[in-house]
């Protein structure tokens, strides 16, 4: 069976996917990321473990779907942005992957914040600000604070990045992931001249960015001594990992918007046109026109971290369908006055609440066309059914499904797919591999609930 492979780079944890031309998900490797931090603020993944990880969870999927390496035909990602890696001049690392979450350039030059705030950078890359976890500001330190191991970078690469020049000997990667490193002009899809200058980076040690979905050669003979993959294997970028799990839910076609549930929480809109929004980035699209997406770092982990310090004898299944049988909008000091299971059943309801809400406010931000009549789910809290009811009722939108969970690696799968030559283009990939499942309309009364708590938590804001 020919197979399309699809990895999702996760901050938590990296998921590789073998589908069929139909979108089936055929296996499922899924390893956690354990990161190092040498010293406080510092988030480093070691390149060897890099490969060890993603040789682990393809060994999984391909156990899973009764496969060999040679049954696959195409591969692309969907990727975490600004991380990143630097290599010398024999394109051996000099660094670990900094992870994106690494802290070691705060606090932030002044200089840097000021080139940031500016009106040009927001109109120019399609979002305001530069904090300690841009690559921009953390190659910055390193020239800095490491100016040995800068002088002898010959090549920045993001993770995507890296990862399609080690297997295809292609310097190349999307533009989806490098719009948020600060030195991108989002609107031209490449990077920015003046940025360039002012972080100190040459053009010629980045690589060539492409649109999201682009064809980018085959796998050379390396790959099977990184990950055990032949040589011929034909390849596509990805994208962001947001953007893609929107492409793998089927936005634009099931849904105007997507919200995803995972280690940040984040709303995704298609836009004609870059408009600079507060907290709002922006990214190209592979059929024209771009993403616009908001996050949240308050993600699920709340409910993972409540569930083991507080009610270890119940799984996060058990918890959300107790969480079902409480009216909506209960108040946690109710929840104080009930014993044993209905105490944990209250609290996560209340979780679960405030995390739609969350993703309603998200939503809000991106301004364009709202109310989104349909919103599709994606994460971790698109498998619960109860969650989506409480989504579609505090949205007052119907919320979809999609029959994959595993979104961003089916995205992935269906760029690798036109790659391959299973269809002629995007769009068509998309029409044969992304399929719906659940549609969960708002309930009138619960919808109502919902909008009164929030007019009494305004009138109270402004009493």
């Amino acid at each position: 069976m020919a197979l399309l492979l699809g990895i999702d780079f996760g901050t938590s944890y990296f998921k590789v996917g073998l589908f069929d031309a139909t979108g089936a998900l055929q296996g499922l490797g899924r390893v956690a990321v354990t990161k190092e931090s040498p010293m406080p603020g510092r988030s480093e993944l070691p390149v060897p473990q890099f490969w060890r990880l993603l040789r682990k969870g393809l060994a999984e999927a391909m156990a899973r779907a009764g496969a060999k390496a040679d049954d696959i035909t195409g591969l692309s990602y969907s990727s975490q942005a600004n991380t990143f890696v630097l290599l010398d001049c024999h394109d051996e690392p000099l660094t670990p992957l900094v992870i994106w979450n690494d802290r070691r350039a705060h606090p932030v030059e002044r200089a840097v914040a000021e080139f940031g705030d500016t009106e040009k950078f927001r109109r120019t890359t399609g979002f305001a600000g530069l904090a300690a976890e841009f690559a921009a500001v953390k190659l910055r330190w390193f020239q800095r604070l490491e100016p040995a191991v800068w002088a002898r970078t010959t090549r920045v690469m993001t993770l995507p990045e890296y990862f399609t020049f080690a297997l295809t000997g292609e310097m190349a990667g999307d533009a989806s992931t490098a719009a948020l490193t600060g030195l991108c002009s989002a609107a031209k899809g490449g990077w920015w001249p003046e940025a360039l200058e002012f972080f100190r980076v040459a053009p010629d040690v980045l690589s060539n960015l492409l649109r999201p979905g682009s064809p980018c050669g085959v796998t050379v003979s390396r790959a099977r001594d990184l990950l055990g993959l032949p040589a011929g294997i034909h390849f596509a970028v990805g994208g962001l990992d947001h953007y893609m799990a929107a492409i793998g839910s089927g936005i634009g076609r099931l849904g105007e918007a997507s919200i995803s549930t995972g280690t940040v929480l984040a709303a995704l809109q298609l836009v004609d046109k870059i408009e600079p929004v507060r907290d709002c980035f922006h990214g190209p699209h592979f059929g024209g026109g771009f993403y616009r997406v908001a996050v949240d770092p308050a993600g699920a982990g709340q409910l993972e971290d409540y569930q083991r310090q507080s009610a270890p004898h119940l799984t996060l299944a058990q918890l959300t369908a107790w969480a079902a049988t409480v009216p909506p909008g209960a108040s946690e000091e109710t929840g104080r006055r009930e014993q044993g299971d209905m105490w944990h059943a209250i609290m996560v309801r209340g979780m679960m609440e405030r995390i739609s809400a969350t993703h309603r406010r998200l939503l809000l931000r991106l301004q364009t066309d709202w109310p989104a009549a349909r919103v599709i789910a994606t994460g971790g809290g698109a498998r619960s059914s109860e969650w989506l009811q409480i989504n579609a009722d505090m949205l007052g939108a119907t919320v979809v499904a999609p029959r994959c969970h595993e979104r961003a690696c089916l995205g992935a799968a269906a760029f690798a797919a036109v790659a391959a030559e299973f269809f002629p283009d995007i769009q068509q990939a998309l029409l044969g591999m992304v399929h719906s499942d659940r549609i969960v309309e708002p309930q009138a009364p619960n919808v109502a609930i919902y909008a009164g708590k929030r007019s009494a938590s305004l009138t109270g804001q402004n009493g």
